[in-house]
């Protein structure tokens, strides 16, 4: 729970909303059908909640993102005493030096699940107002994506949920990038998805993380076929290029090949679990650094170490 919550004597449901990143519509309909919501009532008989009542809502949003049954986990909240709910919630506090709270990756699953575009929306830019895009991605974004997946695999969290999830992501990044995107620039940076991988998410906040710092990208999404990437690589000639890839790519593909053609000094970034463990040997004008965090990429695109045929991991 937000600290500035804790120990509040009245809060109104759209406060509530607000600052958990549960809809007002979410907070009313379990109020309602389930008993979890408001117990306080100001002088004028208007309910609000108290500190008890907004520790037992954080828990059924728990029980609630990973799948249990909205009537279920009422019932555990409501059984819970003041103690329990006080050790229930603390676990969502982040750990010394974690500027992020715990419970917004829950608040994520939990909107996703209940179909709730417009939360998801509000939990998205709040994480971005509140901190750097490399912390929301790192500390909320991925992980609530990882356990979207882990949900949808074990059949508790439907395909639409986790790809609704993912397209107002995209929205809220694409938004970061127009804002900060330069007008003019001496070079830019590619950034793809390797043949047939169709999760260009990274690509997005590799990009919007590149235009924070002023650096321009041409980001061609998911699916780039290998002979684009090669007409544009000798069409345009770029300084930089960042491959995402996912799904596990083979060292005897031409990928390899188009990159030993290469004539003039490119540095190449690839990202993800895709790629093969061994790679092959580059062009000696080519660098390949392999990453493995948002933060990695970007410092390694930015820095654009002298290509020199070697590979790095």
């Amino acid at each position: 729970m937000p600290d500035d919550l804790v120990g509040a004597v009245e809060w109104s449901v759209g406060t509530v909303a607000d600052r958990l990143g549960i809809s007002a519509a979410t907070l009313r309909t379990w109020d309602r059908r389930y008993g979890v919501g408001p117990s306080q009532r100001t002088e004028g008989g208007h309910r609000r909640y108290g500190e008890e009542d907004i520790h037992r809502v954080r828990v059924m949003a728990r029980f609630t993102a990973r799948g249990v049954p909205a009537q279920s986990a009422a019932r555990v909240a409501l059984s819970m005493d003041s103690e329990r709910l006080t050790i229930e919630t603390d676990s969502d506090r982040p750990q010394a030096g974690s500027p992020v709270r715990h419970g917004t990756v829950e608040a994520i699953c939990s909107a996703a699940l209940s179909l709730d575009a417009e939360s998801l929306s509000r939990i998205y830019q709040r994480c971005l107002r509140e901190h750097d895009l490399v912390t929301a991605w790192t500390e909320v974004f991925a992980p609530a994506l990882r356990s979207m997946g882990d949900q949808w695999g074990g059949g508790s969290l439907g395909v639409e949920c986790e790809h609704l999830a993912s397209e107002v992501l995209a929205t809220e990044l694409r938004t970061v990038i127009r804002l900060n995107r330069p007008r003019t620039t001496d070079t830019f940076v590619v950034l793809a998805c390797a043949d047939e991988e169709q999760h260009h998410l990274p690509l997005l906040a590799v990009e919007a993380e590149l235009a924070r710092h002023g650096v321009a990208a041409l980001g061609l999404g998911a699916r780039v076929p290998t002979e684009a990437l090669e007409h544009l690589l000798m069409a345009r000639r770029p300084s930089r290029i960042f491959l995402w890839a996912s799904i596990a790519r083979q060292v005897d593909e031409r990928l390899w090949q188009v990159l030993a053609a290469v004539g003039w000094p490119l540095d190449v970034v690839l990202g993800g679990p895709g790629w093969p463990v061994d790679l092959p040997a580059p062009a000696r004008t080519v660098t390949v650094t392999r990453v493995h965090t948002l933060e990695g990429a970007t410092e390694t695109l930015l820095a654009a170490p002298t290509p020199g045929a070697t590979v790095r991991t």
